[in-house]
């Protein structure tokens, strides 16, 4: 039997000294103002409960009254991160609270658009034009999310669906991320063979039009909660079996998290052989380690179920690591390519030697680094000198409809705040 220690040894030590050398560069980039004020939010004691407080109990409630008395609670503990003028935007709306509480939601609103602007980007034509640009400029690629309110119905599904494909039908975006749950309302779990038939009959059109493009575009299928993985991969599995669609590059995500990950990557694998051998294209896989677990865990305790997702966050980082692993090989790799996503360095790292190490780099497209908008930017850059080119997972929302943003925001202070966090 081979002994694959001292491999695995100089594998790590090689690990740690790429993260050294990336966070030795990232301390000589100078930071954003945005990024030093989300710091700033990070690092300070009392700095994350202000954020979520001002978020869910200034920006959330349309009662204005309610916003006002919030505000005014909160604007008496003002921490210290926020500068001058901000800190004075909190006082001077919650000194006009009592007698115009109508000021308040515009006042906190640009409190929160200066702390957390960066990480999501207006979608308005005047906006979001300049913004792609801007972050383009960078040497950064964009995959764009657009943000909105949870889907419970068909008008709010057909509304997302509808704003997903005129951002892809935009010359300046060629990558779109959605999910199966922003195509369809709520499903019975009794009638999944139909609500299957549903989703794929709502995203046709859209790889369709994706497939007819003269230039690229790419659909990611996102995923949210483990109830949703099965149904997320039948529908993807489904669609690009399709004839018309057999020379379509598309992409999904697998989440580490789940304690299915490694059996449904080597289900992808093994569908994608099978289509890459019938003329087909290659997919790719975005892996990310899971970014839904409060809500599994509120769901498992809501209902009495065991957690569905594993029970630690040592055991998402080895999940993901295995699955790394075991797909980056030559021949796999040509099926499916891989996305590593996350601002973990030390994952990212590993990745980079161990693709390296496996000669996979030279595949054509086979391998993407993938980051957060506005999160870790000095760290991203550092690390963009080593691997090249970064995708960017880039939220857009419109103004009127900012408060659906709170969910994702809350998500990425949350994760920045964790001490589990390499952030």
């Amino acid at each position: 039997m081979l002994d694959h220690s001292n491999d695995a040894q100089a594998l790590t030590e090689q690990t740690t000294s790429l993260v050294r050398e990336w966070l030795a560069t990232a301390d000589t980039i100078k930071p954003s103002t945005a990024a030093t004020l989300l710091a700033g939010v990070l690092s300070e004691e009392g700095g994350l409960d202000f954020t979520v407080g001002f978020v869910d109990g200034v920006i959330r409630p349309e009662d204005p009254q309610i916003a006002a008395e919030n505000f005014r609670s909160l604007a008496r503990n003002t921490p210290g991160f926020l500068p001058w003028y901000l800190r004075a935007a909190v006082k001077t709306g919650s000194a006009a609270s009592r007698v115009a509480p109508a000021l308040v939601v515009p006042a906190a609103q640009k409190v929160l658009r200066e702390m957390v602007g960066h990480l999501i980007v207006d979608s308005t034509d005047a906006k979001l034009g300049p913004a792609i640009d801007k972050i383009k400029r960078t040497g950064r690629k964009l995959n764009v999310n657009l943000l909105g309110e949870a889907v419970l119905g068909p008008r709010e599904a057909a509304k997302r669906l509808a704003g997903t494909k005129r951002l892809l039908e935009r010359d300046d975006v060629d990558y779109v991320s959605i999910k199966v749950s922003s195509t369809v309302a709520p499903h019975s779990p009794w009638a999944y063979a139909e609500a299957v038939d549903h989703v794929i009959d709502q995203l046709l059109p859209l790889y369709q039009y994706a497939a007819s493009h003269r230039g690229r575009k790419f659909i990611n299928l996102d995923m949210e909660e483990y109830r949703d993985l099965d149904m997320t991969i039948e529908v993807f599995t489904r669609l690009l079996d399709r004839p018309e669609l057999l020379g379509l590059e598309a992409g999904i995500v697998l989440q580490a998290y789940l304690p299915d990950a490694m059996r449904a990557m080597q289900h992808l694998q093994e569908w994608s052989a099978a289509r890459r051998a019938r003329g087909g294209a290659a997919i790719k896989v975005r892996l990310v380690k899971g970014a839904n677990l409060p809500m599994e865990r509120v769901e498992a305790a809501v209902h009495g179920w065991p957690l569905a997702v594993v029970g630690s966050k040592q055991e998402a980082d080895t999940n993901y690591k295995r699955v790394l692993n075991w797909a980056m090989t030559s021949e796999r790799m040509n099926n499916v390519h891989i996305g590593v996503a996350g601002h973990n360095l030390f994952d990212v790292a590993h990745a980079w030697l161990l693709a390296g190490e496996r000669g996979v780099r030279e595949i054509p497209g086979a391998l993407e680094f993938e980051m957060l908008l506005g999160m870790a930017e000095a760290q991203a850059e550092a690390v963009s000198r080593t691997v090249g080119q970064l995708l960017l997972y880039t939220p857009v929302v419109h103004p009127d409809e900012f408060d659906v943003a709170i969910s994702y925001l809350i998500r990425r202070l949350e994760e920045g705040a964790s001490q589990d966090n390499f952030m």
